[in-house]
């Protein structure tokens, strides 16, 4: 499979343009690859509270009721990195709509001619905690610091521009693929102020972009499956 483009990017809540580059020199060099289907990171890990009158609570939804107070006045919060998981490149296949938003299918056992579509395709890029749902994006980037890229809103569209083309050969099966690069933490957050006086919440993970985009062709033989199970 050919290595995925390197392209800038410029952080904004509408669609942003791509500007094709040159392949990368090295693999070795790129983050690691991940499904962003099949991807559990986020979820694997557990995050829990523990108020400073000693109930320790571990739902998601507890957690998340925690965090927020760091939005409210008289409330400080500090977050300190236990765990730098690294970045990884979060990889989605793109719907094709010329073919019924299927893969391009090559696998006539009588096709001796490569098939070649050109597209532009573009998938929204969200950032990711586990304490079950959103986090105001404010919140995390002005009181906490995690992820505080300026200009990222709670999602982030990787849109292609131009003439994307995929090639699929006979025998084979594929679809356009985009990427994007996370960055992944585990951090404790400590409290001051709201509810029981403080707290402490231990073990919360979050995913956040980092301003790389990639696209590339997520193409396998007949037979076997695409990142997204077809």
């Amino acid at each position: 499979m050919p290595l995925p483009y390197r392209a800038g990017i410029v952080a904004a809540t509408s669609v942003m343009a791509m500007a094709m580059a040159m392949p990368m020199a090295s693999a070795a060099s790129l983050p690691q690859d991940v499904n962003g289907y099949t991807d559990n990171w986020l979820n694997a890990g557990s995050a829990s509270v523990t108020y400073d009158n000693g109930t320790t609570l571990t739902r998601q939804s507890d957690v998340l009721e925690a965090l927020q107070q760091c939005s409210s006045l008289g409330v400080s919060c500090a977050s300190t990195t236990t765990e730098d998981a690294g970045q990884v490149t979060k990889w989605y296949d793109a719907d094709n709509d010329v073919l019924d938003a299927g893969p391009i299918d090559n696998c006539d056992p009588d096709a001796t001619s490569d098939i070649t579509e050109t597209l532009t395709k573009s998938h929204t890029f969200s950032w990711g905690w586990n304490v079950g749902a959103s986090v105001d994006v404010t919140l995390v980037k002005d009181k906490l610091g995690v992820g505080a890229s300026a200009g990222f809103t709670q999602s982030t569209t990787n849109a292609t521009t131009g003439a994307i083309a995929i090639t699929v050969k006979p025998g084979q099966k594929g679809m356009l693929k985009l990427g994007y690069d996370m960055d992944r933490k585990v951090s404790n957050v400590s409290i001051q102020g709201g509810k029981f006086g403080g707290a402490q919440i231990t073990g919360l993970r979050t995913e956040t972009p980092v301003g790389t985009k990639r696209v590339s062709q997520d193409i396998v033989p007949c037979g076997q499956q695409l990142l997204n199970g077809r």
